[in-house]
């Protein structure tokens, strides 16, 4: 009985083969797909928390098209390369072999199919990873790449050489205030006597034209505001001065205590009257008394936000000293039509904040993949008779705060300020430019040309076409004052690392 069975089932299987090889006589291709195929199905590293938590997690992009095997997003600065345990599929190759780079020596070359379990050294650049097909008539060399950062990717940068002096024809000034209208950032500096407005269009270049002005008033230099491209100003006496351009300026007959900044085209403020502290805006609306501790001075920057819970355009500002002299953890915003308390969950009470708005990267590690979300930044000021040195992150339009961590956490070399102002400014990045005007410049290291994977099955970009170049949001700090109401005569330029990156196409 068992002889027949066998009898029975080894006709089968010569009639199968039959079958099989009748089908491959008459598509040849099929034959070369089956037997011919050298494809990586798939590349991964074996885990081990002593290299990196989530190791096995790392995604590597393969690219049949180019032979590219590398993880796009690269894995944190630091991270050792030499002792990596790979995982690989391919399509029953005979041979897979990895042949491992060393320095001043030939080659390691290690037989995957026996020893899988062997170590790889990434450390000396790419890995030849040689594989040839089933049936020994194809072979292919693929690049394999494992990338790491050689930055911190996810930190504010602020280099140490990126600072300047405040663009100014005077040697020692004493007072600034940096606005930015519609097109163009405006630094008004001043030793007491004598006003200098400096204008730029391109800040990254250090591209001002500062010229010496007369003004017809002693003006309240930390009061400049601009809304549009139209500029305003308290004289010492609180009347509003606007001007077109700086330099020609008028009374608006208005007398105001505090200029917040700008909400569209019009300015909001404050006025000190008989009955109490009232709430204006100018070209001038319908005034309105302050809501209860509202903050009447040392405001921090106004800045323009949008937020899942209002269709409306909003302001918001931060802190400050309210009626009775007390400072104020409140974040408070504005809609067009009325102030309105948002918030009071900011860590500590502060005066003369400076706040701005961002794109910050939080990198997951347990696929070590980033993303990126808008938030609000606020650093430096004033708190109960010391200077501020921590930086704060909300992440839901200035509803909660939380201390950043220490990667976005200011140097040491910035010390410490307040009624500095934190301005962003785009500029197109291309190839390597040089710098001017005291800048000393830093280039993040250029990613190599496989950082865009050619994988049919990854997301398609919404780019038509490659991207050769792409905005960066440079962060301008300009000046401030230390505990003695000094002016730091200094402008630095910080960027997260990451937003310097070269987008994928």
């Amino acid at each position: 009985m068992k002889s027949k069975l066998l009898s029975i089932f080894a006709v089968g299987m010569f009639a199968a083969m039959a079958m099989f090889s009748s089908c491959n006589d008459d598509t040849s291709d099929d034959t070369e797909v089956i037997y011919g195929s050298t494809q990586v199905k798939s590349f991964k590293l074996k885990a081990n928390t002593n290299i990196l938590s989530g190791l096995d997690s790392v995604f590597f992009s393969i690219d049949h098209t180019s032979a590219q095997i590398f993880n796009a997003d690269s894995l944190p600065m630091g991270t050792p390369l030499n002792k990596m345990v790979v995982q690989i599929t391919t399509d029953g190759c005979s041979v897979v072999e990895l042949n491992v780079p060393r320095k001043n020596d030939t080659d390691t070359v290690i037989n995957y199919l026996t020893n899988s379990t062997d170590s790889i050294d990434f450390s000396n650049g790419p890995v030849r990873l040689h594989v040839v097909s089933y049936d020994g008539n194809s072979q292919r060399d693929y690049t394999v790449r494992v990338n790491v950062h050689t930055m911190v990717p996810d930190s504010l940068y602020w280099a140490s050489a990126a600072r300047r002096t405040l663009p100014s024809l005077l040697a020692m000034p004493k007072q600034q205030k940096t606005v930015r209208t519609a097109d163009a950032l405006v630094c008004l500096t001043s030793d007491g006597s004598k006003y200098d407005f400096a204008v730029t269009d391109n800040p990254f270049d250090g591209e001002w034209l500062v010229s010496e002005h007369n003004l017809p008033f002693i003006p309240n230099v930390e009061s400049l505001a601009a809304a549009g491209n139209t500029f305003y100003m308290l004289a010492a006496d609180g009347t509003l001065y606007t001007s077109p351009d700086t330099k020609a300026w008028s009374s608006t007959g208005e007398k105001w205590c505090h200029i917040y900044g700008a909400f569209g085209d019009k300015i909001l403020g404050l006025k000190n009257t008989d009955a109490g502290y009232v709430t204006v805006t100018y070209p001038p609306s319908t005034e309105a008394a302050a809501p209860d501790k509202f903050p009447v001075a040392a405001t921090g920057q106004l800045k323009e936000i949008s937020s899942a819970w209002t269709s409306k355009k909003q302001v918001v500002m931060l802190g400050g000293i309210t009626a009775d002299g007390s400072l104020t953890n409140a974040l408070w915003g504005f809609d067009g039509d009325k102030w309105a308390r948002i918030s009071d969950k900011f860590p500590k009470p502060i005066a003369n904040v400076a706040i701005f708005d961002y794109r910050i990267s939080h990198t997951d590690t347990i696929s070590w993949a980033p993303t990126q979300s808008d938030v609000l930044i606020a650093m430096l000021g004033e708190t109960h008779g010391k200077l501020n040195d921590k930086v704060y992150v909300s992440r839901n339009a200035g509803l909660d705060w939380k201390e950043g961590d220490d990667l976005v956490q200011l140097p040491s070399y910035i010390t410490p300020r307040h009624s500095a102002q934190a301005l962003v400014w785009s500029t197109t990045a291309t190839s390597a430019r040089s710098s001017a005007c005291q800048w000393a410049e830093y280039q993040p290291k250029p990613l190599p040309r496989w950082w865009v994977p050619a994988q049919p099955f990854l997301p398609q970009s919404r780019a038509d076409q490659p991207i050769t170049q792409w905005d960066v949001p440079y962060i301008y700090l300009f000046g401030g004052y230390d505990s003695d109401g000094n002016l730091k005569n200094e402008l630095w330029r910080g960027v997260l690392n990451r937003l310097t990156f070269k987008p994928r196409e």
